[in-house]
């Protein structure tokens, strides 16, 4: 394997989309319609020839992970995500920042809704943790801010036994 490389998110207004991920802080590294026969086979969409897609990144480094923001055509995505966080699958994806109140604020004034203030969580330690901010993008995508407190606040290399 060479790299985690994208995570892909459907959308209806693929304009308001971009526009939403670049108050984010997202740049737009492509933009391109696709129209291929064989769309609905490979992405089994039912229906599918033609999707528009944009891939977006937080930083300017081959490294980073990308969105892969995707509006079908002719097969049009309808209704909410319905991502939560407890239920099997994808719940959510995550933007790391040095400074959350900061964000918070930021994009509050750009008109970002977030379905909290900035949270504070800390692990067992009462040391280390993670401070946390959640949204919903203008389809009902799922993700989060979050800020890491006391240092190396990632999740440990030990084992359950181990602790």
């Amino acid at each position: 394997m060479r790299k985690f490389w994208h995570v892909g998110i459907n959308v209806t207004d693929m304009d308001r989309s971009i526009a939403f991920y670049e108050r984010i802080g997202f740049k737009v590294l492509q933009d391109k319609v696709i129209e291929d026969a064989n769309l609905a086979r490979a992405f089994m969409v039912e229906g599918a020839g033609e999707l528009r897609f944009a891939h977006m990144r937080l930083n300017d480094s081959p490294d980073e992970a990308l969105l892969d923001i995707i509006e079908w055509r002719g097969v049009p995505a309808a209704g909410r995500a319905s991502a939560d966080l407890v239920h099997p699958g994808l719940c959510r994806f995550s933007i790391l920042t040095d400074d959350i109140q900061a964000e918070y604020d930021r994009l509050s004034a750009e008109g970002v809704e977030f379905l909290h203030t900035p949270q504070t969580v800390m692990g067992p330690d009462g040391v280390h943790g993670w401070r946390l901010l959640f949204a919903r993008d203008p389809d009902g995508t799922l993700f989060h801010f979050v800020e890491l407190v006391g240092g190396a606040a990632t999740v440990s290399r030990e084992t359950p036994t181990e602790r």
